[in-house]
């Protein structure tokens, strides 16, 4: 069964997605730390608090960069993991390093046999057919070997992270509504305080009260 928790801050969800898991999914879970690898963050708090929320919520994590990695490695490594969460970040170096290291059939395989998805932001957007719709120069610029735009294809539809957020206003502004106008994909607009489940074919967006 196909089974994936798409999240736009998972920080605000992750004791409600939590509930949704088993223990032992929980406690054999991978947390990809490559979104956060492109010399492009240097303030990391958001990070540690999604990472100290999914501990609270009972996750047991080992930390995965795929930077460098060859799709015989990722498979020996980390093909175990019954659980595994993608972090947020620069979701164009996340996909260029997905490409190189054949990461993106590994996660398609994966996940069709049954390990749970996690994922915030970048790896939300990746999970879908196209992260074009996010693209801006200071992020593209830090992934100069991205083959193309295409996705992991996990589901059929865009996810547009943190979604009525005062401090993404701006850069929704100026180019992701920009940027949606010249594609033709189904689009899902989440804020912080909702994720999407999604159970094979089908999924619902819970929202969760702060």
């Amino acid at each position: 069964m196909k089974h994936l928790f798409l999240t736009s801050q998972v920080r605000y969800v992750a004791s409600h997605i939590g509930t949704k898991v088993l223990e032992a999914q929980k406690k054999n879970a991978v947390y990809i730390t490559t979104p956060i690898k492109d010399k492009q963050h240097t303030n990391l708090d958001w990070h540690y608090a999604n990472k100290s929320a999914l501990e609270n919520a009972g996750f047991h994590f080992d930390e995965y960069d795929i930077t460098n990695k060859i799709f015989s490695q990722i498979k020996s490594e980390i093909r175990n993991y019954e659980c595994m969460y993608i972090e947020g970040g620069n979701s164009y170096y996340l996909l260029q390093e997905s490409q190189k290291s054949g990461f993106i059939d590994f996660v398609r395989q994966r996940v069709d046999e049954g390990m749970i998805y996690i994922s915030t932001s970048a790896g939300t957007v990746a999970a879908g057919p196209d992260i074009e719709p996010v693209r801006r120069e200071e992020t593209t610029i830090l992934a100069p070997q991205l083959q193309n735009t295409v996705g992991y294809k996990l589901v059929n539809f865009v996810v547009m992270p943190h979604w009525g957020q005062e401090e993404w206003r701006a850069l929704y502004n100026t180019y992701r509504l920009e940027h949606i106008y010249q594609e033709d994909y189904p689009y899902i607009f989440l804020n912080d305080h909702q994720y999407i489940e999604v159970i094979n074919d089908t999924f619902q967006i819970h929202t969760v009260k702060a």
